[in-house]
């Protein structure tokens, strides 16, 4: 007799066993499957937030650092570029500097790739009587800011700052201070002779408490002729940066590298204040991620630990109930397998009746449970259902892992009453009916 056709029989007699069987690996196979999907999408869902998130640090770090710039530009220059020779309390004495500087030290600053000053702006500043006027005020030569070319981001196409702390003061024109143009009744339009050199008002800078209220500004090479320092300049006004932070109180050494001939003198103690508070900050958005990154981490091992709780008692359900089921019907068919083995069946012929009914409900219970698994894992893991979303959850190996699950488990669990059937004597079997 066919050992193929006793299966068929058998399952057609018993297909109600068979299908609870089948339903059982379903079950057990559909959760493994569907709890490494949702537990891979959990994954990939953690991962694009923390992603998510590091973006929104780097972009509200960027704001930030926008932001001190514009305020550190706002405040004005914060450091001065000065001969090494100058003495500092005769220059907090006169309020310039009595010693020079080349015009063309500014540029080898400028092209030196420096980074951690921008918005370079040469100066020849002294105080003088104004002999028309009869008025001792600062007369001060600039030519705008010279643009720092290792900062392309804040020039214009024409390599002019886009927004400039200073503007340059055109050809025959003069800017005034608040205090010197309201002593002298002096508005934009007018006329002014200094030195013998005319010039017209430009504009007049608002009351800022310093020396400013009492300066007017020239053009460079105009001051340089009145002063008579041509091609010399006696400082260079300076903005640091607070976006090199790693080069944060550095900049003496930095320039100094360039121009052995200078030193630095820093007027603004809330550079390093600022600096300090955007560290802060950063340090804190790091925390609040890597805070966050433990969180999840945590979570994930609950829910592994859970998964594996449910896929436990999964496959022991399965198990159990295929190990009963099998262990009836050899009960069942006692009588059947003494005659078989009395008509010449031999016992791996028996055991290959029982095997062969738990892989196909092995085979059957795997090919549905993995299927609906797969669909289980997706629609739960809330991924968008594509062919994209199915391979970023879904792999060869997982299906592989479904389809080989059930029929292992089906043949490891009906392993034992088949081999009992098998090993069974015809005889007393015979003999007991």
């Amino acid at each position: 007799m066919n050992i193929r056709k006793i299966i068929k029989r058998e399952l057609e007699h018993k297909k109600y066993g068979f299908i609870t069987g089948v339903l059982s690996l379903v079950i057990a196979t559909a959760g493994f499957i569907a709890v490494i999907i949702i537990l891979r999408g959990d994954e990939l869902a953690v991962g694009q937030m923390l992603i998510e998130k590091e973006r929104q640090l780097r972009e509200e770090m960027l704001r930030l650092e926008d932001d001190y710039r514009i305020i550190m530009r706002k405040m004005g220059y914060n450091v001065l570029i000065i001969n090494s020779e100058q003495n500092i309390p005769e220059l907090e004495r006169n309020g310039f500097a009595t010693t020079y500087l080349d015009y063309e030290d500014v540029w080898k600053i400028a092209e030196s790739g420096i980074k951690t000053l921008n918005h370079l702006l040469p100066v020849l500043q002294e105080k003088i009587y104004w002999k028309e006027k009869s008025a001792d005020i600062f007369l001060t030569g600039i030519r705008g800011q010279v643009p720092v070319y290792s900062k392309p981001e804040h020039l214009t196409d024409d390599h002019e700052y886009r927004s400039p702390i200073m503007e340059r003061v055109p050809e025959g024109k003069a800017d005034l201070g608040e205090e010197i143009a309201v002593s002298l009744n002096l508005r934009p339009g007018d006329k002014i002779i200094i030195r013998g050199e005319e010039f017209e008002v430009n504009k007049v800078y608002s009351r800022r408490g310093t020396k400013d209220d009492m300066s007017v500004w020239i053009s460079l090479d105009k001051a340089q002729i009145i002063l008579g320092r041509p091609g010399k300049i006696n400082g260079i006004l300076a903005l640091e940066c607070v976006c090199a932070m790693d080069m944060l109180g550095k900049v003496k050494d930095e320039v100094q590298a360039i121009l052995p001939h200078t030193k630095v003198f820093e007027f603004s103690s809330l550079i390093a204040a600022r600096a300090d508070v955007r560290k802060r900050a950063a340090e804190l958005h790091k925390e609040v991620l890597r805070a966050e990154m433990a969180h999840q981490m945590e979570l994930r091992r609950e829910k592994e630990r859970s998964a594996s709780i449910l896929v436990t008692v999964l496959l022991a359900g399965a198990s159990v109930w295929i190990f009963i089921l099998i262990l009836n019907n050899v009960r069942e068919r006692k009588h059947e397998i003494g005659i078989l083995r009395a008509i010449g069946f031999r016992r791996h012929q028996v055991l290959q009746i029982f095997m062969g009914k738990a892989l196909l409900m092995g085979l059957a219970g795997g090919i549905i449970g993995s299927l609906t698994g797969l669909c289980l894992g997706i629609w739960w893991s809330g991924i968008e259902l594509s062919f994209s979303g199915f391979q970023s959850l879904s792999g060869f190996s997982i299906i592989v892992a479904g389809l080989l699950l059930a029929p292992t488990l089906a043949l490891t669990a009906g392993f034992i009453p088949s081999v009992m059937a098998a090993n069974q004597d015809p005889a007393i079997i015979l003999n007991e009916q």
